[in-house]
């Protein structure tokens, strides 16, 4: 029981019935339909008619309108107070009616019980009788006709969504401001008006849906877990939480969002310019561990796509992260010139089981039993990658580095690529004895054209500036071979998807390694355990921007 907070209810008569009560006092929890209520509503109205002003009897009714159909049913003298708002049901805590509680001079509780126990109900009215001053008194309650026991009902603040509400108002863990609405008004439409949805509807983050999403973390709501930009507003667990609600997420998936939360603010991550660019950038997430199973994600059919809740939620909540509290508004800091529908969300599972490669987590530094979600900066994609002729690692990566060779324009080097093979594809490789560093090197290799095809020219404006081959020592670097890649590493290999057909995904990557690197974290119960950048990032430092395309030096090989 809660000890009683200083209220008042009242009674029929309109009287203030004050909380914790002065002086002796038999206090019962009752509800209409609830029979053991029936059966021992005339027990109570005999103690109060036996002890007179001796010791008062408070019968609280859990709805209004129960306590006119209750005093004439049972021809009640007894007080019998409001309880409609079940402030003192949530006080004293109570889950079944009848729910008795005797009070001494001291507002001190002595006995209590609930339903009905013959044995100590018989206790109470004789303790009551004493407390009354009247002990050895005689309550004309004929005991023997009674039964034995009795079970209770379940008490109307244990209902669901009842229980919910009450903690959320009562609680004092949610300090959000709270928007009243005119019954007139459309609630979705609101949402709309206000700009909190990214163009799809929200679920509305009612006080009992956000309580209810807080039990997924068992974190303090009012904690700070980051500074989100591009406001730099600080974001607290309550916060993520709403932004949950409203994603549609369940309160499991909570312990996820809060790290990719985490992971998005850090310097190695840098959602700020993510977000900013007008590349149209956004956070792509891979999760690796016994999670996946855990909170139902999907690495199956349709991995990628729509159709999983918690796929596509927990990457919603950090977008609605992001522009709830953050700031990113397209035309406002988000200056994406066109986007993309991976920008609403974009979140998946590894299959873990259909590569013949350890996790991208392992390959990150975690174990095979840890929880990890890695979050990229994406730019490009997704882009579908069809070989259903291919039989061995050498065809099939030669049919990577194709595909992969005109990403964004054909001549530029790229960053940071994710590569989603289906398990089909990684079969091959793994049929082959290929390893992930086998792919990437042949990658390499197959995607390198002399550096004279990859400088701006009159007859294409992208690529690299001319200027740069100074830096490789002039025009005898001319026939040099450039990879499309900048380094082995950006090129990120995972398997997801079902073994329907041959076919995988490549998403383009955005300044990786210079201004966003994959950061990586395991999951604990309430958030981030480990924040680990990938390939040994820098967690401490951002790079700073403006820094033109000559900044993405080539990999040359010098001969």
């Amino acid at each position: 029981m809660h000890p009683p907070t200083t209220f008042s209810l009242l009674d029929a008569d309109g009287q203030e019935k004050q909380f914790p009560p002065e002086g002796p006092v038999l206090l019962a929890l009752v509800k209409e339909d609830c029979d053991t209520c029936n059966l021992t509503l005339p027990l109570l109205e005999a103690v109060h008619r036996a002890t007179d002003d001796g010791l008062d009897v408070w019968v609280a009714v859990q709805k209004r309108d129960d306590i006119a159909v209750l005093k004439e049913r049972h021809d009640l003298t007894m007080p019998l107070l409001d309880d409609d708002a079940l402030d003192l049901s949530y006080e004293t805590d109570i889950d079944t009616v009848p729910t008795l509680f005797l009070y001494d001079q001291g507002q001190n509780c002595t006995l209590q019980t609930f339903g009905f126990d013959k044995h100590e109900w018989r206790e109470i009215a004789s303790e009551s009788m004493t407390l009354a001053g009247r002990s050895g008194g005689d309550t004309a309650i004929d005991w023997e006709s009674l039964p034995e026991q009795r079970p209770g009902c379940g008490a109307r603040n244990y209902e669901p969504g009842v229980y919910e509400r009450l903690q959320a108002l009562k609680s004092g863990d949610l300090l959000s401001r709270v928007v009243d609405l005119a019954s007139s008004d459309d609630l979705h439409e609101f949402m709309y008006d206000q700009g909190y949805t990214d163009g799809f509807p929200v679920v509305p983050p009612t006080r009992e849906r956000v309580w209810k999403m807080l039990q997924g973390a068992p974190r303090d709501p009012q904690e700070e877990v980051a500074i989100m930009p591009p406001n730099l507003a600080p974001i607290t667990v309550e916060k993520i939480a709403i932004n949950a609600v409203m994603a549609g997420a369940k309160p499991e998936y909570l312990p996820s969002i809060i790290a990719l939360v985490e992971i998005a603010c850090t310097e190695s991550f840098n959602i700020h310019g993510v977000l900013a660019t007008t590349m149209g950038a956004t956070p792509v997430g891979v999760f690796n561990g016994p999670i996946r199973d855990r909170i139902g994600m999907n690495y199956l059919h349709g991995a990628l796509g729509s159709g999983n809740r918690a796929n596509a939620a927990i990457g919603r909540a950090l977008r609605l992260c992001a522009r709830n509290v953050g700031g990113s508004v397209p035309g406002g800091t988000d200056r994406a010139t066109q986007g993309g529908p991976h920008r609403l969300t974009m979140n998946f599972a590894e299959n873990e089981d259909a590569s013949p490669w350890e996790s991208l987590a392992v390959e990150y530094g975690f174990a095979p039993t840890d929880d990890v979600a890695t979050l990229m900066a994406m730019s490009g994609g997704p882009a579908t990658v069809a070989d259903e002729r291919s039989r061995d690692g050498r065809g099939m990566a030669g049919t990577l580095a194709l595909s992969m060779s005109c990403m964004q324009d054909p001549k530029s080097p790229m960053v940071d690529t994710l590569v989603v093979l289906s398990p089909d594809h990684a079969g091959i490789f793994g049929r082959s004895g290929w390893s992930k560093d086998d792919v990437r090197e042949c990658i390499m290799e197959e995607t390198s054209i002399p550096l004279k095809y990859r400088l701006r020219s009159e007859d294409a404006g992208c690529g690299l500036p001319p200027s740069i081959i100074d830096r490789f020592g002039g025009e005898a670097a001319l026939d040099v071979p450039v990879p499309k890649f900048r380094d082995k590493s950006n090129i990120i290999l995972v398997v997801a998807g079902s073994s329907a057909a041959k076919f995988s995904t490549i998403l383009g990557g955005w300044a990786g390694g210079v201004y966003s690197t994959p950061t990586s974290a395991m999951i604990g119960p309430s958030g981030a355990l480990t924040i680990r950048g990938a390939r040994g990032a820098d967690m401490d430092k951002r790079a700073s921007g403006g820094r033109d395309l000559g900044a993405f030096e080539p990999n040359i090989r010098r001969p």
